[in-house]
C-alpha cells in the first residue's frame, strides 16, 4: 500500500464499488491485496502505477495473444492498454467500436490475480472481435450484394 499511498479506506470504497459484497469467497481479496492497490492506483490516475501494470504484465498479454490470434493478436494487446486506460480514467459508458464496454479496473474485485483478471479482459475482447468479424463474414456471403461479395 505504501508503494503507491494507497489507504486502506480507499480500498474499502474500491472494493464495495467492484461488487465485493455479492462476492462468493470475499476472503480471496486478501490473497491479491497487491493488484488491488495497484488497480486502485491506476484508478487515481497515477502515472507511474500505469507503467508499472504495463511493465509487469504487458509482455505476458501480449505474448499469450500473439500465440493465439498472430499478428492480429499483438495488435489487440497494444490496444488494450489505451482501451483499458481510457476505460478506467476515460468516461464512464465508453465503447469501443464493436459496441462493447471498455474495460474498466473499476470493475476488478480482487476475487483473482490482476494479471488472470486483464488476461481475460483482453481475450474476452478479442473473442467477440473475431465473432463479430465471422458473423459478418458470413451475412455477407449469405445476403451477397454484388459477385464481388461472395469471393
Amino acid at each position: 500500500m505504501r508503494e503507491f499511498s494507497v489507504t486502506p479506506h480507499e480500498i474499502i470504497v474500491h472494493l464495495a464499488h467492484a461488487g465485493l459484497a455479492v462476492a462468493s469467497r470475499p476472503e480471496r481479496v486478501l490473497e491479491n491485496l497487491d493488484g488491488i492497490v495497484h488497480a486502485v492506483a491506476c484508478i487515481r490516475g497515477d502515472s507511474r502505477g500505469w507503467v508499472e501494470l504495463v511493465n509487469q504484465h504487458g509482455w505476458c498479454l501480449e505474448r499469450a495473444a500473439m500465440e493465439t490470434f498472430s499478428v492480429d493478436g499483438a495488435l489487440a494487446a497494444h490496444r488494450f492498454w489505451s482501451e483499458l486506460r481510457n476505460g478506467t480514467n476515460g468516461a464512464r459508458d465508453a465503447c469501443r467500436k464493436d459496441g462493447w464496454p471498455l474495460p474498466r479496473l473499476q470493475w476488478y474485485a480482487g476475487l483473482r490475480p490482476l494479471r488472470h483478471w486483464l488476461a481475460d479482459r483482453l481475450f474476452g475482447g478479442l473473442e467477440a472481435i473475431s465473432e463479430s468479424q465471422t458473423r459478418a463474414r458470413l451475412d455477407t456471403r449469405a445476403n451477397p450484394h454484388t459477385l464481388a461479395d461472395v469471393m
